[in-house]
C-alpha cells in the first residue's frame, strides 16, 4: 500500500515540475497512440489526456511502439470539452 501512495506523490510532483500535458483527439490506431506516448516521454510531459475515441494505451501494440512509456506516463481518458475546460481552469492555456 505504501508503494502506491509514494508513486502517486511522485507523479503529482512530476506534474508540478513538468508543467505541460499532451492532448490527443480521436487517435484510433494503437500504434499511433504508442507514438504519442513515446513522444510524451521523450519531451518530459507530465501526462497525456485522451479523448473517448482514442485507442487503448495499454494494448500490447501501443506498449511496444511506445517502448514502455505508456506504463510510466500518467494518462486520463475524459470527455473532450470537459477535459480542455479543466486544463484551462488549471492555467494550462
Amino acid at each position: 500500500m505504501t508503494r502506491y501512495v509514494l508513486c502517486l506523490l511522485f507523479f503529482v510532483w512530476l506534474a508540478f515540475l513538468a508543467g505541460y500535458f499532451l492532448v490527443s483527439a480521436e487517435v484510433f490506431l494503437a500504434t499511433h497512440v504508442g507514438g504519442v506516448f513515446r513522444n510524451a516521454g521523450a519531451f518530459g510531459a507530465a501526462g497525456v489526456l485522451l479523448s473517448p475515441g482514442c485507442a487503448d494505451p495499454l494494448y500490447r501494440k501501443a506498449i511496444r511502439v511506445s517502448m514502455g512509456a505508456t506504463l510510466s506516463t500518467p494518462f486520463a481518458r475524459t470527455d473532450w470539452r470537459a477535459g480542455l475546460d479543466a486544463l484551462r481552469a488549471g492555467g494550462y492555456a
